[in-house]
């Protein structure tokens, strides 16, 4: 491949990756893309395969080179399967260009979006890198997203760089698609800053909810001698947040907090059980755990929440159901067992199946926004009202399809608890962190996120996120928080950009055929 060849991949990849967080350039999506897909133009299909395939290789290692710190294997695997979907558009593309070129340009936020999709089902999906996550710095443009979902925001700006290309393109002025590019701006402004003003002129009941970032090294934790001094740092952190901020009824520890099977650790569930009963307060840990089954005559451990409640012994869990491949589960390892005996670093896990809601009686305290930041109102009564939570762990909080389903079920608020330390101070843990308010948005619920180190933060139901922990910083966080109590359309009735892509791509590509 020659230079002038080679120089619009490098370019068009490099532009893309500045989109995502943490650089707040989302703003260059549908004019890279423009660039990328216009270099496409006229190229043999296997030929636009090898450069679509490049500029996802590209695009993954500048965006998703952090993985690496953990699991090398993880980040090749990762770079390699993500830039697939690059190949297949670039195919898809240039095949349809050949037959029908109008067609080709007109159908790409079609084809697009399908293929973002598709990215939910498999054992290696990966939805890291949709372009909807580049735009979370931009939280007026993005409120739409409680009716499409994140594919509707990829459809956008896929649709804008189309209008983009037309109008670059042709010579003449093009009033009609000029004014149709503002237009698929404006609008989304439009109704996201009406949408915003409108949920934040409202009350709302509320909770004081806190969070303890231990900043532990996650490879040292696990050791056996240092478990007690990490379980003692997390209790010690929450009597101190509580004493600090009255009005705390829950508290939120990361991802593992307890190093060690929690279920089967007698004296720490009894100090647990006493901490949450003498503060009063509903408290949320993750830890590992194990279940045996005798039949298979088989061990299946599991990434877990534990829910404790005040004055009620025991606990509920909660089973991480999309583990991150290779890292956490060996793909296909359920259709090929054999898989789980290679050892390429990562762990055996098994994926939960339930979409567990936990229940707590809250004492009822009305708040409102000032200055854009929801607050509580200092008088409480002595109401209550009953609150579901659900915790997402870690990778699953960028796959919207499973995050609504707790809402769906029930959930007016959503804890994301993580141990991003396994990627240092890179650009992941910050990219993990925005995506949160995609979700927050889709599904209007408010966000408690806690990390093992960096970043813990609260997110409420238009996408504000506040109140922050960096990266290498243990500490403590108090958040007031709305609880919305409306199902938004998304939240009822999922990914339907989605399904109708996938309808109607085939359809598409079939007049294709016809030409």
């Amino acid at each position: 491949m020659q230079w002038n060849e080679l120089k619009p991949v490098l370019l068009a990849a490099v532009g893309l990756a500045l989109a995502y967080p943490p650089v707040p350039a989302g703003f260059l999506v549908p004019f890279v893309l423009a660039y990328w897909f216009r270099h496409l133009q006229g190229l043999p299909p296997g030929t636009a395969f090898a450069r679509g395939y490049l500029f996802g290789v590209v695009l993954g290692t500048l965006t998703l080179y952090w993985i690496a710190v953990n699991t090398i294997a993880g980040a090749v695997l990762a770079i390699l399967i993500n830039a697939l979907q690059y190949a297949v558009l670039a195919w898809g593309f240039a095949w349809l260009y050949r037959r029908r070129p109008t067609l080709a340009w007109a159908s790409l936020p079609l084809f697009w979006t399908a293929l973002e999709f598709l990215r939910h089902f498999s054992d290696l999906r990966f939805n890291w890198l949709s372009l909807a996550y580049t735009q979370t710095y931009y939280l007026p443009f993005i409120q739409f997203i409680e009716w499409t979902g994140y594919l509707g925001l990829t459809a956008l700006l896929v649709s804008l760089a189309v209008l983009w290309h037309r109008i670059q393109q042709l010579r003449k002025p093009l009033w009609r698609e000029g004014a149709l590019f503002l237009l698929l701006i404006a609008l989304p402004l439009a109704y996201g800053t009406a949408r915003m003003k409108t949920l934040r002129s409202q009350m709302y009941p509320g909770i004081r909810a806190g969070l303890v970032q231990p900043n532990v090294n996650p490879w040292h934790k696990w050791e056996p001698s240092f478990q007690d001094s990490a379980y003692q740092m997390l209790e010690e952190a929450t009597k101190h947040l509580v004493s600090q901020n009255p009005g705390v009824k829950l508290v939120v520890w990361p991802e593992t907090a307890t190093p060690f099977f929690l279920r089967h650790e007698t004296a720490y569930l009894h100090r647990l059980q006493h901490l949450v009963d003498s503060l009063k307060l509903y408290l949320i840990t993750g830890t590992p755990d194990y279940r045996y089954f005798p039949a298979e005559k088989d061990v299946h451990t599991y990434n877990a929440a534990f829910f404790f409640a005040p004055q009620e012994p025991g606990f509920q869990a909660y089973y991480k159901m999309a583990l991150v491949p290779v890292a956490e589960t060996m793909p296909f390892k359920s259709w090929l067992p054999f898989l789980r005996h290679i050892d390429v670093g990562g762990g055996d896990f098994f994926p939960g199946k339930e979409f567990t809601v936990f229940l707590a009686q809250m004492p009822f305290r009305a708040g409102h926004f000032q200055n854009n930041r929801f607050v509580l109102l200092a008088d409480s009564t002595a109401q209550s009202f009953r609150l579901g939570i659900s915790t997402v762990i870690c990778f699953e909080s960028v796959f919207p399809h499973l995050v609504r389903r707790f809402v769906q079920r029930g959930a007016r608020l959503l804890t994301i608890i993580t141990n991003d330390g396994w990627f240092g101070p890179t650009s992941g843990p910050q990219q993990h962190a925005r995506y949160a308010v995609l979700r927050a948005i889709e599904n209007r619920v408010s966000i408690v996120r806690c990390a093992n180190t960096g970043v813990s933060l609260f997110v409420d139901m238009v996408g504000s996120v506040f109140n922050k922990l960096g990266y290498n910083r243990a500490g403590t966080a108090v958040g007031d928080l709305p609880i919305y109590n409306h199902p938004t359309f998304y939240t009822r009735h999922g990914d339907w950009p989605g399904w109708l892509s996938l309808l109607f791509t085939p359809l598409v590509f079939s007049m294709g055929v016809r030409r």
